[in-house]
This record gives C-alpha cells, sequence and structure tokens, in this order.
C-alpha cells in the first residue's frame, strides 16, 4: 500500500462498507480483488494485504485511496507570520 500509515485508510474503507456508505453493484473485476484482500493486524490496527503472494488486490487499494481522499480533509495551513 502507498500510504505513510496504512491502517486509518483500510479502516476507513471498512466503516464506509459496514455503514452502507459505498456500495457496488457486481462488478467481476472488484469482486476479485476484494476476495483476494485480508486484513492483517498490526500494532497500530488493521491493514489491507494479499490473502497470497500472487493475489490481485490493485481495486481495492485504488478504491480505498479514493476514499481517503475523499473523506479526509485535512486542516488549512494557517500563515503565522514571515520569515
Amino acid at each position: 500500500m502507498t500510504f505513510r500509515r496504512p491502517t486509518r485508510p483500510s479502516e476507513r474503507l471498512h466503516a464506509a462498507i459496514v455503514e452502507r456508505r459505498i456500495r457496488h453493484y457486481g462488478d467481476p473485476d472488484l469482486d476479485r480483488h476484494v476476495a483476494q484482500a485480508v486484513a492483517k493486524p498490526t500494532g497500530r490496527g488493521w491493514r489491507l494485504d494479499k490473502s497470497e503472494r500472487s493475489a490481485q488486490i490493485d481495486a481495492v487499494i485504488a478504491l480505498c485511496m479514493a476514499l481517503e481522499r475523499a473523506e479526509h480533509r485535512p486542516a488549512p495551513v494557517q500563515l503565522v507570520g514571515w520569515l
């Protein structure tokens, strides 16, 4: 996963699915990628990983990244002064 902290986006995706904020309607490629993804526990939570070395989960990772971008709004930067 390309996130610096992959647990937060993975947990955000899980919450969105459980809360039914996102759904998909039977796309076979996404179904296959979801079926090959597993949750791996870490010291900071859980993260998405491949069920086996040859598994493809790119669509799930892309969905996770898109949801993170759509829902995570960082606080705006404030100018404190000039250097």
